[in-house]
């Protein structure tokens, strides 16, 4: 249960750039199709359902972004989990703390639950909702064994973690509390009348019609600390403020659906323990066998394998790995115009290909619409075929001409058949092509008006043997 090291942006000029491609193509779709006005009130909502691990970070991190750069008024985050990673929940919780934009905390579908790292995460947002049928609480520390931790400074470590952001949302500290210590459970009821959650509804519309009442706002408070306080409209102008935001007609907002891409997906592969560890040690047995037997490509397969598995343990982040597989494929790329051997061609395009799908989405690529993404998405996949296939060419042409004899230089007589024109015993003289030829056999007397096949040169005389029927 460690905490995550933080991802640095390695690959914002690469996001910069296919921005750029991305509205260039929509240009290009407006032209075909009727462009529809666009509300100018969004929501960018995003589900979570699943333990909360690594890629729950960085999914969350990118639909803030998401939400950033389509000026969204909320983010929602549809929350159905057992639990997670301590580092992990930590980190969503300091990403709720420093966001620009309010974030609402839903635990739906009807049924679904937030346990422990949920409830943690839950307590940290802005709004919080629970769907009917749902159920948050048992946040006491447990071992990946399942047992649980009753170590006095780490539960009062979580405890305080709880309390805390339970305080800075005007939340029940006390129950907050006992979610920890003597893992209480809550229902949506409950957790309402107990002032937990700020509302409760079975599905966004229901929710954001409750929410339009309201404004949110960081207050401070007498000790010179803030709390933030969800207020009806009616009543915010009592309060003096440092933020402010206003929910006044949000049921009315357009939905902005986020969605996993490939990057994520892959790290949801990749920080699997046991994917990791595999791909660690198969690509330490495979380098080693490169380095032993080279010439077959294993020692950059073993790289590759040990740099995803780097991306596994979190050593390495998914914004600099894809800038660092663009860098590697860019080199390979070089090599293969090199030394045309063909392995380098095809693990350059390789690692170009996942570099640019990991960058994707970019922030604010959903407001895009839906043919001008796949059309984009089929066009990139083209031009990566396109690429492959040329060098697939190159370096079969390559080969090819490796393969092929000499066309200049004596060397382009080996092969060849003459005639004789004298007897050669074992001197004597042999037509090519028109040409008169001094020629001395490589054994054995030839009656002239024979073929003979041309073995060899020197100087002007040629090396011939008898042709073999």
């Amino acid at each position: 249960m460690s905490t995550i090291a933080p991802h640095l942006f390695g690959s914002r000029g690469f996001r910069d750039v296919i921005t750029i491609v991305f509205f260039l193509v929509v240009l290009v779709q407006s032209s075909i199709a009727t462009s529809a006005a666009q509300p100018t009130d969004k929501i960018v909502k995003v589900r979570i359902s699943s333990e909360i691990a690594r890629p729950n970070v960085e999914l969350v991190r990118l639909a803030l972004e998401e939400a950033l750069a389509v000026d969204a008024r909320l983010l929602i985050i549809e929350l159905n989990t057992l639990g997670g990673e301590v580092g992990s929940v930590t980190e969503i919780m300091s990403l709720f703390d420093n966001s620009k934009i309010p974030v609402c905390v839903f635990v739906s579908p009807l049924g679904a639950e937030a346990w422990s790292g949920g409830t943690y995460i839950l307590m940290a947002s802005h709004v919080a909702a629970m769907a009917s049928g749902t159920t948050i609480g048992s946040a006491q520390p447990v071992l990946s064994t399942g047992e649980t931790i009753n170590a006095s400074k780490y539960v009062n470590a979580l405890v305080g973690l709880m309390k805390n952001h339970a305080r800075l949302h005007g939340r029940n500290e006390t129950l907050a509390e006992l979610f920890v210590a003597k893992n209480v459970n809550l229902g949506p009821e409950e957790a309402l009348r107990y002032h937990i959650i700020d509302f409760t509804a079975d599905n966004i519309p229901q929710l954001l019609s409750r929410l339009e009442r309201c404004t949110l706002l960081l207050t401070a408070t007498e000790g010179g600390t803030s709390v933030w306080r969800l207020v009806p409209i009616e009543s915010a102008q009592r309060y003096a403020s440092v933020v402010r935001f206003n929910f006044d007609g949000v049921a009315r907002a357009e939905i902005i659906e986020y969605k996993a891409g490939l990057r994520i997906v892959l790290f949801n592969v990749l920080s699997n323990p046991l994917v990791a560890a595999i791909l660690f040690l198969v690509g330490i047995y495979t380098l080693l066998t490169g380095l032993k037997a080279p010439g077959f490509g294993l020692e950059l397969a073993g790289i590759i394998a040990i740099f995803l598995a780097l991306i596994g343990f979190g050593i390495i982040g998914m914004s600099v790995a894809a800038a660092l597989l663009f860098i590697l494929g860019v080199i390979l790329t070089l090599i293969e115009l090199k030394t045309h051997i063909g392995v380098f061609a095809i693990a350059g395009i390789s690692c170009i290909v996942t570099g640019a799908f990991l960058v994707f989405p970019v922030p604010g690529w959903e407001l895009l619409a839906y043919r001008a993404i796949e059309t984009m998405r089929i066009l990139f996949a083209t031009i990566a075929v396109a690429i492959s296939s040329f060098f697939a060419i190159v370096v079969y042409k390559a080969a090819q001409a490796r393969r092929a004899r000499i066309k200049a230089g004596s060397e382009a007589l080996i092969g060849k058949f003459a005639l004789a024109s004298t007897k050669l015993s074992p001197d004597g003289t042999v037509k090519y092509e028109g040409q008169t030829w001094r020629a001395e056999t490589t054994g054995g007397v030839i009656e002239a008006g024979e073929w003979v096949e041309i073995v060899g040169r020197r100087g002007l005389t040629l090396i011939v043997s008898r042709r073999s029927k």
